[in-house]
């Protein structure tokens, strides 16, 4: 008999918001001392996380729109990791149950390429610091606000007022 090795259920879905806040918190504070590419990365890993947690939270109704037995078994059984080559398709998926964050990933995978390629044509969109600043304060401040709609019972004070101070701090440097 298979057993599964954890539950996924509420603690994880709150595991994975206060993981998603302090990625954006780890984002904005690497950017601050100059290690871009690993800010983009944890911008990246933050939308992972909250991702994880819609899936997990709207599991029922995401397995009904599966077109078949394998993929309502993978819904099921992997969705909720996120593997990236997955992410646009789940965003696709999540819209479909009334949860519009395909942006908000569009963003971060944009970010997810800056981070793994700098900025290499052919790689990455980018090829200034500033546009790749743009859309990463897009991508925490696009998180922090789904957050706050979908999941503002886990949400941590301190990290959120942190998370904003950080973000007064860049958008004046700009």
């Amino acid at each position: 008999m298979e057993k599964d090795l954890y539950k996924v259920g509420e603690d994880y879905v709150e595991a994975r918001i206060i993981e998603s806040l302090s990625d954006l918190l780890l984002s904005l504070t690497l950017w601050k001392e100059g290690y871009t590419r690993n800010s983009a990365g944890k911008a990246f890993s933050a939308v992972k996380a909250l991702m994880s947690a819609f899936i997990v939270t709207n599991e029922d109704k995401l397995i009904n729109l599966a077109k078949d037995d394998q993929e309502r078994k993978w819904i099921k059984k992997k969705a909720h990791v996120v593997p990236t080559h997955d992410m646009y398709g789940l965003a696709q998926l999540l819209r479909k149950i009334g949860i519009d964050i395909v942006n908000l990933v569009n963003y971060a995978l944009d970010l997810h390429d800056y981070q793994y390629n700098g900025f290499e044509p052919g790689f990455s969109k980018y090829s200034k610091t500033e546009q790749v600043l743009e859309d990463l304060i897009t991508v925490v401040k696009g998180t922090k606000k789904v957050i706050e709609l979908y999941f503002a019972k886990y949400e941590i004070k301190e990290v959120s007022e942190k998370i904003d101070e950080l973000l007064k701090e860049l958008e004046e440097g700009e």
